[in-house]
């Protein structure tokens, strides 16, 4: 079982998804659940590929003279405080945001207590993870007007059925995707709001920035 820990763990450190893992191998989702669960084992090209894009050697996933857990190097991170970047972009909770040809710039960054950030992303590489700002009310009530969202920005692709921030037709949205059939429609959780749909046709026009971890309020009370 020593591949399989060592893929495990990989996923983890990565904050990728079995689907991203078979995506980047050029395999079936399948075949990474098969060695996640010590069904099967990569060998030969697979093996070699996993190598390049994990930067571990093939030996070492085979768990030859090594222990099968990830170098300490790895697992730790700083103790201090974690430092997340804030993107130049406000994602639309509504009827989308106009955004520039390169639009996304990092203008700032907010420093968290170690614990409370992993509370916020949960086991995803804290590298992985930036920082935008929603408005707008159709995400009502997951997300309010204002609120930090925790973006995955390794998740530039349809990961199944979730909350994503996304461009489409020069506009920024945050809205729940749902794929079905051939298209992909997009929700509000808002009932006040209607979906829509991104036809098979007019998919190369979606790009997707990143998928969204979770939200923190972030509301300022006016007395004067």
């Amino acid at each position: 079982m020593a591949t399989a820990n060592m893929i495990q763990e990989l996923l983890k450190e990565k904050g990728w998804s079995k689907a991203e893992l078979a995506r980047q191998l050029g395999v079936s989702t399948q075949t990474v659940v098969y060695w996640t669960k010590g069904t099967t084992v990569p060998r030969g090209k697979r093996l070699a590929q996993l190598s390049e894009i994990s930067g571990y050697s093939q030996s070492w996933f085979l768990g030859e003279g090594q222990p099968a857990s990830f170098p300490s190097s790895v697992q730790k991170e700083d103790t201090d405080s974690v430092k997340f970047k804030v993107l130049d972009i406000e994602f639309s909770c509504g009827d989308g945001a106009s955004v520039r040809g390169d639009f996304i710039d990092v203008v700032r960054s907010i420093e968290l207590d170690p614990e409370y950030a992993r509370q916020v992303v949960g086991n995803r590489p804290f590298k992985n993870i930036e920082i935008g700002n929603a408005r707008g009310d159709s995400m009502s009530p997951t997300i309010a007007p204002g609120d930090l969202l925790f973006l995955d920005k390794t998740i530039t692709y349809f990961d199944g059925d979730g909350i994503y921030a996304f461009c489409f037709e020069g506009e920024c949205y945050v809205k729940r995707l749902q794929k079905i059939g051939i298209k992909i429609v997009v929700l509000s959780d808002n009932t006040n709001y209607q979906s829509w749909s991104i036809e098979k046709d007019a998919l190369d026009m979606l790009y997707i920035q990143s998928k969204v971890i979770s939200s923190v309020p972030f509301n300022i009370n006016r007395f004067g």
